[in-house]
């Protein structure tokens, strides 16, 4: 930790014609719009993978191509506050998805006409306000006084300060999306049904059953063809290489047990490479399980006899490898908040150092460069009662008693003390999460979701699941709000933004980050019911994992009945692991465990060619023009997967 004195008020920086360019009305509608798109398209691909993206630099890199390249008047200071607001609008789906997905899971509705969906949006929008308002007074003793890193944002700060890479850097990501776009298409477009279209298809050489009758399929006559050939028993050969995937273990004659599938998904490959080399780990887990321990067991004889070898990955993922891998997250995801610990320590120390100088004080803010106290206290009040009335009016709110430790208290107070232990966990959360990022760059939400889901339902009751998952999403919300505020001041400290402008702008957009979240992910349930009849989870491409983990500990808490042994293998292996390189490797292992393993797959592809661009090109050009395009692939799928799932929605 630096203990230098901390540096005087910055004013905006000056040219000889006068101040940079700061909050425009350019800049605004950039960032709202940037923002927006980010956030459906990583709430789609955050489904899928169980983890997000952070928006900035992608927002930092389109700001130079819009403000700068088109528009061709944006300055760096411009652009900080565009890529500000696009991440304050992007931010927020980390923690609504990792949460609300639960209740459909555990076959609660959630729809636009229903008045939960209302309420837990309006909880989710009080959690962001409470998240900025609770951080915004340690601006000074994590910034000038401490001197947090923040690696993330100190990268963003480098790319506003490189604007001539920035401007190509926009086209680069232009490209991945549009790449994006063309690769996941004929993977979404059978949705369509549209007239003349044919599907991909490269199918296995025949191989007639010897000695075996004919089958009739659809009246016809056909050959009976090996099950080695012929899975489906169609008659007709099956498919290496369909419109979602391409089967290589078929295709190289492995045994029927072993999967080595690669999904037709642009947005894996790129997650992938942006996770480099630590997303070996997940790729690693994957091989073990689909291509080790799952055929081991089938040969074995530990599956039932009437399962047969093609049939082996799909028994094993539902009966082991899931259960194991919710275990590995939730022992994964206590360990990243054991290992917050020293991040908690030093919170602590820095609201000391604080108090004693003076910088966290209601006299300090109000300068030229902070946001008032007065306004703090009024939107963080606001916020409060938006918590307050939302959690009182969903689920088992309005006339019900608690059942829990508040029982027998009356419902309103309750709900009002429960809030108030929200707020203030709210407040210790955002302080520790903020120390995370700005120390490593991780931040264990998800955690501190569990944590937050069981306090409430033990206050509350184990019956009101909805106000439980509710406080949970607006403490995700909150402390990712928290943390992402405090990493874009981080950027705008190198840049040489007015802390205050950046505050401002934030709090006044944050707010329409959590309705975006949800609203696409009732359109993205919506869909599912229509083409699987299950709107999230196993059995569609959108499984939804850190919800499934949080389903685990909902149902623990209301005694169902649970492969306890299973969970608790998995959480044991969970902590060890966390013991080891870094306390997120449960987390990235428990992944691997339960996604299908053609995302798995297709994920280590994006990571080898992180490591492979990296050894050909240096670890610098991979970074500046690998990220950039590879952001576009995530964005370019998930924005056609998203305005594919809007066009099949409208036309019934």
């Amino acid at each position: 930790m630096n203990t230098d004195r901390p540096s005087p008020a910055r004013s905006p920086r000056e040219t000889s014609s006068g101040a940079y360019r700061e909050v425009t009305v350019a800049s605004i509608v950039f960032g709202v719009v940037v923002g927006g798109v980010m956030n459906a398209a990583i709430t789609y691909a955050g489904l899928k993978i169980g983890f997000t993206i952070v928006g900035s630099a992608i927002a930092a890199v389109l700001g130079f191509g819009v403000l700068r390249g088109i528009l061709r008047r944006g300055s760096i200071l411009e652009t900080n506050i565009g890529q500000t607001i696009a991440s304050a609008v992007n931010t927020t789906n980390a923690g609504v998805i990792f949460t609300v997905p639960v209740l459909l899971l555990l076959g609660y509705s959630l729809d636009f006409g229903e008045k939960d969906f209302w309420l837990i949006t309006l909880a989710c929008v009080a959690g962001a306000l409470l998240g900025c308002v609770f951080i915004v007074p340690l601006r000074k003793q994590m910034l000038d006084i401490d001197r947090l890193r923040f690696p993330s944002a100190t990268a963003v700060g480098a790319i506003l300060k490189s604007p001539g890479a920035g401007a190509r850097k926009s086209i680069v990501l232009a490209v991945g999306i549009l790449v994006g776009m063309i690769v996941y298409f004929p993977t979404a477009a059978p949705s369509l049904n549209l007239p003349g279209y044919a599907s991909l298809g490269l199918r296995l050489k025949a191989e007639v059953a010897p000695g075996a009758e004919p089958v009739e399929v659809n009246g016809e006559k056909r050959p009976a063809l090996t099950i080695r050939a012929d899975r489906d028993r169609d008659g007709v050969p099956d498919l290496i290489v369909s419109d979602t995937e391409v089967d290589v273990g078929r295709w190289l004659g492995l045994p029927d047990e072993m999967t080595l599938a690669f999904a037709i998904a642009p947005f894996a490959i790129g997650a992938g490479y942006l996770t480099g080399r630590a997303g070996l780990l997940v790729l690693a887990g994957g091989v073990l399980a689909y291509i080790v321990l799952n055929p081991l067991a089938f040969n074995m004889g530990w599956m039932p006899a009437t399962v047969r070898a093609d049939q082996a990955s799909g028994y094993a993922l539902n009966s082991y490898n899931r259960p194991l891998g919710i275990g590995l997250l939730l022992g994964g995801a206590m360990m990243g908040i054991v290992a917050s610990f020293p991040a908690i320590r030093e919170a602590f120390k820095g609201l000391a150092a604080a108090s004693r100088t003076g910088s966290a004080s209601p006299r300090s803010l109000g300068g030229a460069d902070e946001l008032g106290f007065k306004p703090l206290v009024l939107i963080g009040s606001l916020a409060m009662v938006m918590l307050i009335v939302a959690s009182e009016f969903s689920g088992s709110g309005g006339t019900s008693q608690m059942t829990g430790w508040l029982q027998g208290v009356h419902p309103w107070l309750a709900r009002g003390i429960i809030c108030l232990v929200a707020a203030a966990w709210i407040w210790f959360a955002g302080i520790i999460i903020a120390q995370c990022a700005g120390m490593t760059d991780w931040s264990p939400i998800s955690g501190m979701a569990l944590l937050t889901v069981v306090l409430v339902m033990l206050l509350a009751g184990r019956e009101d699941v909805v106000s439980a998952v509710m406080i949970g999403a607006a403490l995700c919300v909150a402390i990712s709000c928290a943390s992402d505020m405090m990493a874009d001041l981080k950027t705008g400290y190198i840049v040489g933004s007015v802390p205050r402008r950046q505050q401002i702008v934030e709090i006044a957009t944050v707010a329409i980050g959590p309705v975006i979240t949800m609203f696409t992910i009732v359109l993205i349930a919506s869909v599912n019911l229509r083409q699987t009849g299950i709107p999230i989870g196993p059995g569609t491409e959108t499984v939804a994992p850190q919800a499934q983990a949080l389903e685990v500990v909902i149902r623990g808490v209301q005694g169902g009945e649970m492969p306890y042994t299973l969970y608790g293998l998995g959480g044991v292996l969970g902590v060890l692991l966390g013991l080891g390189a870094f306390s997120g490797l449960g987390v990235l292992v428990g992944l691997s465990m339960y996604l299908p393993i053609i995302y798995i797959l297709t994920y280590g592809l994006g990571c080898v060619a992180n490591m492979v661009v990296a050894r050909v090109k240096g670890r610098a050009w991979a970074e500046e023009w690998g990220v950039p395009f590879c952001a576009g692939l995530i964005v370019g799928e998930a924005v056609l997967a998203l305005v594919i799932n809007s066009v099949v929605l409208l036309r019934g």
